[in-house]
């Protein structure tokens, strides 16, 4: 079993010659690999001997960048496309990751010409967001919000309430963030259960509440000389219900700002 001195051991049982792989921060459930092995977004690494599975022919290895290459004849970069990976994830074991990390820190303290020096705006300037890339599926895994993990969280909160749940309070269970990425991703909450076998229940919101009362409320404050900031000015009621008319207070607070420069009386 490799040894992580700072990172908590995540698993769960698995097909493995342990029974069980390190799911990493990954969060169930996943989805599976279609006409393959494991999951979409997620290398197995079995707990006992450390070893990868390959997601094409299920064979356990230690370094799957040479095996995928030698044996299905696919780049590595292809091979992350493919699976859902992030284009930086490691295809090697750890015992092998830290070999070559003891040998490059070794070879960058005695040799200058090994030792990279970012300048300013460098970093991050190759990830897949600012080429305008869309992100893998391993990245929705790491937040739990793939198709599969947002159902699981809604279920377990309709289980717990005895009800299904409104979006307010999903926000009050996972938070601000997660109501955001059903938005985001789904259009409308209601309409990811009803695509799901769940009928949403009826709303209970002050009707006093809409679209056009929290952009009114930006406006009044902005001309209070007031900080456009949500728990300046809305009160813990309102900074939930917000989040029905708007996937974020950021988009709030852009729409204010269009009604304010649309409207010449301000």
């Amino acid at each position: 079993m490799p040894y992580y001195p700072t990172n908590k051991i995540n698993t769960i049982e698995y097909d493995s010659p342990s029974g069980k792989i390190n799911i990493n921060k990954w969060v169930p459930p996943f989805k599976d690999v279609p006409d393959g092995y494991g999951f979409m977004g997620v290398v197995a690494e079995d707990v006992g001997t450390g070893k990868l599975q390959c997601a094409i022919c299920g064979k356990w290895y230690e370094g799957l960048t040479t095996h995928i290459w030698l044996g299905h004849n696919i780049k590595t970069r292809e091979y992350k496309e493919k699976f859902g990976l992030f284009r930086g994830t490691a295809l090697r074991s750890m015992r092998i990751r830290k070999i070559q990390s003891k040998t490059m820190l070794g070879m960058r303290k005695k040799h200058a010409k090994h030792r990279h020096k970012f300048s300013k705006g460098d970093l991050n300037k190759g990830a897949a967001n600012r080429k305008g890339l869309k992100k893998p599926l391993e990245n929705k895994n790491r937040y739990g919000v793939c198709d599969l993990q947002v159902i699981d969280k809604i279920k377990i909160l309709r289980d717990k309430l005895g009800k299904t749940p409104a979006l307010t309070e999903l926000i009050d269970e996972y938070g601000g963030g997660f109501a955001y990425a059903i938005h985001n991703t789904y259009g409308s909450y209601i309409k990811l259960l009803r695509n799901n076998g769940m009928e949403p229940v009826t709303s209970s919101h002050n009707p006093k509440y809409s679209k056009k009362y929290f952009i009114q409320m930006g406006v009044n404050a902005i001309m209070d000389g007031k900080e456009l900031k949500g728990t300046h000015i809305l009160s813990i009621n309102e900074q939930r219900y917000v989040y029905k008319y708007f996937p974020s207070q950021t988009e709030w607070k852009k729409a204010v700002i269009k009604e304010l420069i649309m409207n010449k009386d301000y």
